[in-house]
């Protein structure tokens, strides 16, 4: 609770520092007055006066602002002050300082998966066959799980991915794999399968399946302490044999049988659960054959559409075997450059999306959800803290640039209406569109803030039993 709490405020405090620094060095170094530099909403905790700057520190971290010297129109200035007063400024001043902020967050997400990609470098499954689908084109060309694809029709094969990339630009075609298999090298000619599936922002893809999946062994990385897993004696470094006699040589094997211990019937409209029963987990330890008794629980989780629904969960996390290649200095900027490329067009086309009505409204979160995320991945480590920052910066970004008068988006609209127009717009008429900003930006703060709490609620609450099987 601690960690989710302190990784919250210093995720908070860090992306709010970011974007009104770039409100405040635009303003400085265009000579507009700043007079407040505010982190969070009053109640002011601290406050500190430097110069013509008082900065300050207020208890409700959920937002900051930079006030500048003639920042309201209706604002009485003095001849001689009017150099640094905001309002006096021209348009493409007001346009640069206001734009500065999302600006900010935006070059902190290339920074910060910068330095995600320099440290980590770029992480690949290797190119190992795990899972194959029954009567799928691997199967019935003899691809075996445990083979090692060494090339796709003569191009060397180093990642998992270099596969997909390869039979996708075949476009169908039959390809030609060279796998090892043990001490053997064999030569297996499959035709890809053609796939149609909708992704959750409701876009039709098209893709060529070979019929199988990286292989992922079910090793354990950690067991989340106070789960069903952790309390049965699971530890990390643990290798899970077999559930219930089935053996499981790959992680979706064991996530299948977890799944499936899930039964669910439908009464009065409503989905009951019965509740899971006790399974018998062989797992291997430091060269010792162990039993343990693991009895899922059902935890919630959320769909797509932003329902939650629940599913048995025991509470681990497989070690990801993973390839690491090193990017370089220039190498990683170009990765994070790209990554915050994709974040961009992903949020903007959701956002897109729910302006469409094609995904539901309740898949947005608020404060609560992103107190969730900032403290799941700052337990998993400092990188992958990092990481999420970045993503909820480039949020951040988009979020500020909706024009909604009360958001810089909804200033750089009047800028724009006022260059059109070669005059300023009436007091009268910007206070008027304030209100409605106001008004939309407190509607969908509820709104948010209702996701959240519905959300915490189904989860304590927790899922319909059968009372039949649960009293057995």
């Amino acid at each position: 609770m601690l960690t989710t709490l302190v990784s919250f405020v210093v995720l908070l405090l860090v992306l709010i520092f970011v974007h009104e620094l770039g409100h405040f060095l635009a303003a400085k170094l265009l000579g507009v007055r700043v007079e407040k530099f505010s982190l969070g909403f009053p109640p002011k905790a601290w406050s500190k006066k430097i110069g013509e700057t008082e900065y300050q520190l207020a208890w409700l971290p959920l937002g900051g602002y930079v006030a500048l010297f003639g920042e309201s129109p209706s604002e009485e200035i003095p001849a001689e002050e009017r150099r640094h007063s905001f309002t006096h400024k021209p348009i493409w001043v007001k346009v640069i300082i206001v734009a500065a902020g999302p600006l900010f967050n935006v070059f902190f997400a290339i920074l910060a998966l910068w330095l995600v990609n320099f440290t980590v470098g770029a992480q690949h499954l290797p190119p190992i066959v795990g899972p194959i689908d029954l009567k799928g084109p691997a199967q019935v060309a003899g691809l075996a799980s445990g083979d090692v694809v060494e090339s796709v029709n003569g191009s060397p094969i180093k990642f998992f991915t270099d596969i997909q990339t390869l039979v996708g630009q075949g476009a169908g075609q039959p390809v030609q794999l060279t796998v090892k298999r043990g001490s053997e090298t064999l030569k297996l000619a499959i035709t890809p399968e053609r796939e149609e599936w909708t992704n959750p922002l409701g876009d039709n893809i098209q893709s060529w399946n070979l019929g199988f999946d990286s292989r992922t062994r079910p090793l354990i990385d950690e067991a989340v302490e106070g789960k069903p897993a952790a309390l049965a004696g699971l530890k990390p470094g643990d290798l899970i044999l077999s559930i219930n006699g089935a053996p499981t040589p790959d992680w979706l094997d064991v996530v299948r049988i977890i799944k499936e211990s899930d039964q669910v019937s439908e009464v009065d409209g409503e989905k009951v659960h019965q509740q899971p029963t006790a399974m018998l987990v062989k797992v291997e330890r430091e060269g010792a054959v162990l039993d343990l008794t693991i009895t899922p629980v059902l935890e919630p989780n959320y769909g797509p559409d932003g329902q939650t629904g629940f599913a048995p969960f025991i509470g681990v996390r497989p070690r990801l075997e993973l390839l690491r290649e090193p990017l370089g200095f220039i190498g990683s900027f170009g990765a994070g450059l790209n990554e915050t490329w994709q974040v961009t067009k992903l949020t903007v086309k959701t956002f897109v999306r729910l302006f469409q009505s094609k995904i539901s409204i309740k898949v947005l979160g608020g404060p609560l959800m992103i107190a969730e995320v900032a403290g799941k991945k700052a337990r998993e480590g400092l990188m992958d803290y990092i990481w999420v920052m970045a993503l909820i910066s480039v949020n951040l970004a988009i979020i500020n640039l909706v024009p909604l008068p009360v958001l810089d988006g909804g200033q750089l609209m009047f800028f724009l209406i006022e260059g059109l127009r070669r005059k300023p717009l009436s007091v009268r008429f910007r206070e008027a569109c304030q209100w409605v900003g106001v008004t939309a930006l407190v509607a969908l703060m509820v709104l948010v803030f209702y996701n959240d709490i519905h959300r915490w609620i189904t989860r304590w609450s927790g899922p319909a039993i059968s009372q039949s099987r649960s009293s057995e």
